[in-house]
Parts: structure tokens; C-alpha cells; sequence
């Protein structure tokens, strides 16, 4: 759900950005789309490069000549919401993909503890009544 969040913003933000093959906005990794944006967020959510992308997508960068922008605006796409963007996404990947480790750790953890015996309170109590029917007085 998250990287669908991010996706739509990172489409608003970033997908004017024109694909450029000399730089980290390219046909294999851009915003235009929204398969391609999902995409993009997977390859930072594993941490490859998202630092040149994040920096790929700042101001002044070349705006894609199929994208709605004003004569002499050529050089007006990205934007500075970059840095709060690619930063707080990669916390926030990082801070899921730490928890499922340990709930991955957590639950081996109570798989090995765990008690194997047969016996419960309910057995206990079941054994009573059964030694009072041969030992009345409890001697």
C-alpha cells in the first residue's frame, strides 16, 4: 500500500522529468508511468542507488518534451520535496523490512522454546479425581 502512496506522489513530483540515458532518469528507471514508478520505489526500497535518483530528481533538470510545461520552462522539472521524499521512503523500508526480520527471528525463537510436553493443568486435575477414587483418604 505504502508503494502505492508513493508512487502516485512520486508521479505528481517526478514525471516530468525528461528520460535521459546520461543520467539516473532513464527508460529503465523513471516516474512517467505507474508500473515504472513502482518500480523505481522497489529498486530504492533494496537500496540501489536511490542517492543518484534522489539527486536526478531536483530542480532544474530537463523537462520531457511530451510533458505539458511553458515556453522557456525547459529546465524547471524535478522538485526540492526529493530529499523528504526518497529519504523518508527508504526510513520507512528499511524500518519494515527490519521488523519482519525480527518477527522472522521472534518466531523461530518461540518454535525452538516452545514446550513440547503433553501434560496440562487439565491432566493434572483429571489425575486428582482419578487417585482419590483409589486412595480415599488422601494417605
Amino acid at each position: 500500500m505504502i508503494f502505492f502512496i508513493y508512487a502516485v506522489i512520486g508521479m505528481q513530483s517526478f514525471g516530468k522529468v525528461a528520460i535521459d540515458d546520461d543520467t539516473h532518469i532513464n527508460r529503465n528507471c523513471n516516474f512517467q508511468t505507474f508500473f515504472m514508478a513502482v518500480l523505481v520505489l522497489f529498486r530504492c526500497a533494496t537500496g540501489e542507488q536511490w542517492q543518484e535518483i534522489m539527486l536526478a530528481a531536483l530542480p532544474g533538470r530537463r523537462c520531457d518534451p511530451e510533458a505539458d510545461t511553458e515556453p522557456g520552462e525547459e529546465f524547471s522539472c524535478g522538485s526540492n520535496l526529493s530529499y523528504i521524499y526518497f529519504i523518508s521512503f527508504f526510513m520507512l523500508c528499511a524500518y519494515l523490512i527490519i521488523n519482519l526480520f525480527i518477527a522472522v527471528i521472534m518466531d523461530n525463537f518461540e518454535y525452538l522454546t516452545r514446550d513440547w510436553t503433553v501434560l496440562g493443568t487439565h491432566h493434572l486435575d483429571e489425575f486428582k479425581r482419578v487417585w482419590s477414587d483409589y486412595d480415599p483418604e488422601a494417605t
